[in-house]
């Protein structure tokens, strides 16, 4: 049956060229509101159950007298938060940290930041005004709990076109698929403060494609599984921070990446005080794909920071030379 349907559409296509002018059919209709409502609530409730997703993209700011842009990466598990900014053009980056206990903002002149409210600190420290915690859902289509009422207005496909809620809107662009999908941007604005976000990778349940969704993709890749499973056990955001952790528990070893051969990056021959070391399992010198060279640059940029703060301690904190008494 489904032979006999391919060569039915492959016809109709030859026939639809020879005639010189494709018929385009009509629109389907768009849904009924109680229909779209009906699949925005089971959207909503299917997406709330995978507590653990990350993003990485594009993001612009303004407040109305100033404005920025730069890269961002998110990673939420359940409550707890991370999102790293970075500014290429004036090579600033922060780190804004929390769960809903408190937030703590890194990078910026001064030292840290912290306070119980992650929008106030950062509308506080740096003037931006970004709804953390409702950005959270409305990032991903979903009307934020703990708003108040909220306004959907939906596309003919049943997403929402336009969210309204606590005095913001939110309007959405879909990547053009059948498939579940996640926004593909986001534009959200409140009187003069504006967040513009271009989503350039989803990771976690809701944005894998089944097989019969995208049969063209390959299954699995060994390399890029493996080297994805290795950084999700690491702290990207703050690779010194591991670091700490690891001299702490007496592992002074340093990290190394495969290439033609495997080396510490950040390290120039023996450095007394470093033990040993680890390999970032999944690193090579074969790129295998966009996404495995996006991961491989993450796991180099991850290993030189981590073998730099390593030295810097070593330095700092040199191993009293053994001695023997008669």
């Amino acid at each position: 049956m489904k032979a006999r349907a391919l060569t039915v559409a492959a016809l109709a296509a030859v026939l639809s060229a020879c005639a010189g002018q494709a018929v385009r059919g009509p629109a389907p209709p768009p849904l009924a509101p109680a229909a779209a409502e009906a699949a925005q609530a089971a959207r909503e409730s299917e997406l709330r159950a995978q507590t653990g997703w990350s993003l990485s993209g594009r993001i612009a700011l303004s407040n109305g007298r100033n404005g920025g842009s730069g890269r961002i990466e998110w990673r939420q598990d359940g409550d707890r938060y991370e999102v790293a900014l970075s500014a290429p053009v004036t090579r600033q980056s922060w780190r804004l940290s929390g769960d809903i206990a408190g937030a703590r903002l890194e990078g910026l002149e001064g030292g840290t930041r912290s306070g119980p409210d992650a929008a106030a600190l950062l509308r506080e420290a740096t003037g931006w005004e970004i709804p953390v915690a409702a950005l959270s859902d409305w990032v991903r289509g979903l009307r934020a709990t703990g708003q108040g009422p909220a306004s959907v207005r939906y596309g003919a496909d049943g997403r929402p076109a336009r969210i309204e809620q606590g005095g913001w809107s939110i309007d959405y662009r879909w990547p053009s698929t059948d498939a579940p999908a996640l926004p593909s941007r986001v534009d959200a604005i409140r009187g003069q403060a504006k967040v513009k976000l271009i989503v350039d990778e989803w990771e976690g349940p809701a944005s894998v494609p089944t097989a019969e969704q995208a049969p063209w993709a390959p299954i699995d890749n060994s390399a890029t599984t493996q080297l994805r499973k290795t950084l999700a056990a690491v702290n990207l955001f703050d690779p010194a921070a591991d670091m700490r952790a690891n001299v702490a528990r007496g592992d002074r070893g340093s990290i190394s990446i495969c290439g033609y051969s495997c080396e510490p990056p950040g390290l120039t021959g023996h450095e007394p005080g470093i033990k040993g070391g680890r390999i970032l399992l999944g690193t090579g010198d074969v790129i295998v794909g966009p996404d495995y060279e996006r991961l491989l640059r993450q796991a180099q940029a991850y290993a030189l920071t981590y073998n730099r703060a390593l030295s810097e301690w070593v330095r700092e904190h040199p191993v009293a030379p053994f001695t023997t008494s008669d």
